[in-house]
């Protein structure tokens, strides 16, 4: 065997990532050791046989082949030599799903290894959507039909679907849906291009899930038909209020709402200064920022955003058919909103004349305000700072907090250009993003300056989904509210249009000293990380994993599997390592598990084990920081 030409290939690999300690043997004996490690922390090298194959002579001896009592597996010495005893390969997989989805089990972690990266988002990128406001109509059916069930009164039965059954539809869709990356982009989205239960729109779950759908529908679309369906949509337009936005009227000193105008281009589309293609500023002459607009860009796009309100109405004894102005009461919030010329008494809605955009950009003129609307949506869409900034942010919210302007500038270019002359391609965007070297190679896991805070609601999900629920009823109904109290987030809550943290924000400290990001440390304080681990003790120790009205008997943690593999607390921790921290928990963690686990040696000391090793894993630094 040519150990030479092995040792070369392996060396080149991109994803050996460790410096090998200097081995005092001989030249035969160092380049086995290299093959070894190779195979422990080379997680996408797709050959797993590291010496042999069909045909091969060489075996392999050992003194023992461990073997447990009542166990099926067995510590066999033929694994080294054959690669069955080495899971780099689903920790990477594991590690994968966390940034492609809300979570995943073993089953899925085990599946995604086996068929590869890129199979698994093609297989995703043609799976069929799962919308939210056919979920919400099944959650109203459900809750009214359980009213009537429990002997309620027709007098109370619920008749007002506020965000309460946002919550409910969004848990019971994502526990059962198998459109897992659409919905996990829809998410990142929804932190980017952000309406909230915290305003008026609570009052309203078809325009929440409406929306959310809007989000999901584009998530692996074009950028172009996302703006455009977001600016349309009655949730943002009540939210943002260009929502029976008014014209310019000089006899009472009235002006336009600027509120949209200023937001879909400070956080939608293009930031506060010009951008190089990477990310990084661009500098005037003196050194300084340069802005991407100005007060007047505000007041001429505003103009733009005039006229537009609900296209149709819901059945009531008021309003027969929409108008302009149709109010959030009455209107059909999931359909897109119209641009009206007039008001029924003939009056002008819609502002009048040609509009001045940044880049002293020109709308033509005489046009209608629907193709106003699309002249300025597209002339936003073509900025160059639009890739950097809405890719930039994907980054964040999908792979890291800190992403190299080189990673930023190949993604960038995708956005730019698909391969195909296509622009804004977010499923090309976003393959880019989850298979750049950056995101993948394990070279990145050494960086001290790599990773992110785990967002609170993903430590959720993924929690629930690697671990697993069952549900008596097979209704993942989960208010959330307990948690949001407790962590300050859930889905459509954030308290602002700024979302629930500054893509740009620094904690104190040795992250702000090296001039980087952490987004996720602005909620992260004193009462939020007690609050998570209290969350953490009410999942595994109070039986409480949903709350539905108060709680929820029915949802209940599955672990019968661990249980099993509690007997000894190193296979439960590498089990545990594997579905929850990705291959990442550290010796110093898991020993200290470990040990308080071992302690557990009566009664139900299985169910204990695997408790106590979930709680702790759970609040680790170890699970905190995703890297």
């Amino acid at each position: 065997m040519n150990f030479q030409n092995i040792e070369k290939k392996a060396v080149k690999s991109r994803m050996i990532c460790v410096n090998l300690p200097k081995i005092n043997v001989n030249s035969m004996l160092r380049k086995f050791f290299i093959l070894i490690f190779v195979g422990l922390l080379a997680p996408a090298v797709a050959q797993k046989v590291i010496l042999g194959g069909p045909g091969s002579k060489i075996t392999s001896q050992s003194s023992n082949n461990r073997k447990l009592l009542r166990w099926e597996d067995s510590a066999a010495s033929q694994n080294t030599i054959d690669g069955k005893g080495l899971t780099a390969e689903l920790h990477a997989a594991s590690r994968f799903l966390y940034q492609t989805t809300l979570g995943s089990d073993k089953a899925e972690i085990e599946r995604v290894a086996n068929i590869g990266f890129d199979k698994w988002i093609d297989e995703q990128t043609n799976a069929k959507p799962s919308y939210m406001i056919e979920e919400l109509q099944h959650v109203i059916k459900d809750v009214v039909d359980w009213h009537y069930l429990n002997g309620g009164d027709s007098i109370d039965a619920p008749a007002y679907f506020y965000s309460l059954y946002f919550n409910y539809a969004w848990w019971n869709l994502n526990l059962k849906n198998n459109d897992e990356l659409r919905q996990r982009v829809a998410f990142a989205l929804s932190e980017i291009f952000v309406t909230s239960a915290n305003s008026d729109l609570g009052g309203y779950a078809d325009a929440m899930c409406s929306y959310y759908d809007v989000l999901i529908k584009h998530s692996l679309g074009n950028f172009r038909d996302l703006l455009n369906d977001i600016t349309y949509h009655p949730a943002m337009g009540l939210y943002l209020s260009h929502l029976n936005n008014p014209p310019t009227d000089t006899s009472d000193n009235t002006r336009p709402d600027e509120n949209y105008a200023r937001e879909i281009m400070q956080l939608f589309t293009i930031g506060l200064f010009e951008l190089n293609n990477n990310g990084t500023l661009k500098k005037d002459s003196k050194g300084n920022a340069i802005p991407t607009y100005t007060q007047r860009d505000i007041q001429e796009l505003a103009k733009v955003f005039t006229g537009m309100t609900f296209s149709a109405v819901k059945p009531n004894p008021w309003q027969k058919e929409a108008s302009f102005p149709t109010y959030i009461y009455t209107g059909d919030p999931t359909k897109p909103m119209k641009v009206y010329e007039t008001d029924p008494n003939g009056e002008s809605v819609h502002e009048p004349g040609p509009k001045t955009l940044i880049g002293n950009y020109v709308t033509k003129w005489p046009q209608t305000g629907e193709e106003d609307v699309q002249d300025a949506l597209t002339h936003l869409f073509n900025h160059p700072n639009v890739p950097p900034f809405f890719c930039k942010q994907l980054i964040q919210r999908l792979i890291k907090s800190n992403p190299s302007p080189e990673y930023i500038e190949r993604i960038s270019n995708v956005f730019i250009n698909d391969g195909k002359g296509i622009r804004g391609n977010l499923a090309a965007v976003v393959r880019a993003i989850i298979m750049d070297e950056e995101a993948r190679t394990c070279e990145w896991l050494q960086d001290d300056f790599n990773g992110m805070l785990r967002e609170p609601i993903l430590k959720y999900t993924h929690f629930v989904k690697a671990v697993g629920v069952e549900q008596y009823y097979d209704r993942y109904y989960n208010s959330s509210y307990h948690f949001f109290d407790n962590t300050n987030q859930i889905p459509m809550h954030a308290p602002s249009v700024f979302n629930f943290f500054n893509p740009a924000f620094q904690p104190k400290g040795p992250i702000a000293d090296n001039n980087l990001v952490g987004p996720e440390f602005h909620i992260y304080n004193s009462k939020t990380s007690i609050g998570f681990m209290n969350m953490v003790n009410n999942w595994i120790y109070d039986y409480v994993m949903f709350s539905w009205m108060d709680k929820d008997p029915y949802t209940v943690l599955s672990i019968d599997e661990l249980m099993d593999l509690s007997r000894d607390p190193e296979v439960l921790l590498n089990r545990l390592d594997m579905i929850l921290t990705h291959g990442n928990l550290t010796f110093e963690t898991k020993n200290i598990v470990k040990n308080i686990i071992s302690k557990f040696t009566t009664g139900n000391f299985r169910s204990d084990r695997v408790r106590c090793a979930l709680y702790l894993i759970m609040i680790s630094p170890d699970y905190a920081i995703f890297k």
